[in-house]
């Protein structure tokens, strides 16, 4: 090597304060976590899953018998509705996890399906419309991870909405 070129030494030492100083400089690079001031606009969409998860099992129950096709359907709805609601609890509880430990959030009535068949599945429908159009007003005013969190309910929501339909 010339004399006015990189030593070895200071390439090594150079590697070592990049190896030790770097994970230091890379935490203030970190996103922060959001946390809402004032109620979380998870919570809507939360409370919502669950009761159109509800309204689906028996939506699922009553057809059984009279329409196999919506009775699958509706079977299908419930069980994606039951998933948003438990990762939307999980989100929750992930930024404030105080609020979640004391005592935890009320419980939803499931609601009764209509005994007639279409009224029951416009009800669905109207629901699972309502859900979308809620998540999907949502994706613009969150950040990150939340935003497709509800980007995906919309997308799901509005597939379910058309079978239904």
């Amino acid at each position: 090597m010339s004399a006015d070129g990189p030593h070895r030494r200071r390439v090594l030492a150079a590697g070592a304060t990049l190896l030790l100083a770097g994970p230091v400089a890379l935490t203030g690079c970190a996103v922060p976590i959001f946390v809402p001031q004032g109620p979380d606009p998870l919570e809507s969409p939360a409370r919502r899953a669950e009761a159109d998860a509800a309204l689906a099992a028996a939506v699922a129950q009553l057809a059984a018998q009279g329409d196999p096709v919506l009775a699958a359907t509706a079977r299908a709805l419930a069980a994606d509705r039951m998933t948003h609601a438990a990762t939307l609890r999980a989100e929750l509880r992930r930024v404030r996890p105080r609020r979640s430990s004391a005592g935890g959030f009320p419980p939803v009535a499931p609601p009764k399906a209509d005994p007639d068949l279409a009224t029951a599945r416009g009800a669905l429908t109207q629901a699972v419309r309502a859900a979308h159009e809620e998540a999907a007003g949502l994706v613009m005013t969150l950040p990150g991870y939340r935003a497709a969190l509800l980007a995906s309910i919309a997308a799901c929501c509005a597939s379910h909405a058309a079978l239904l339909s």
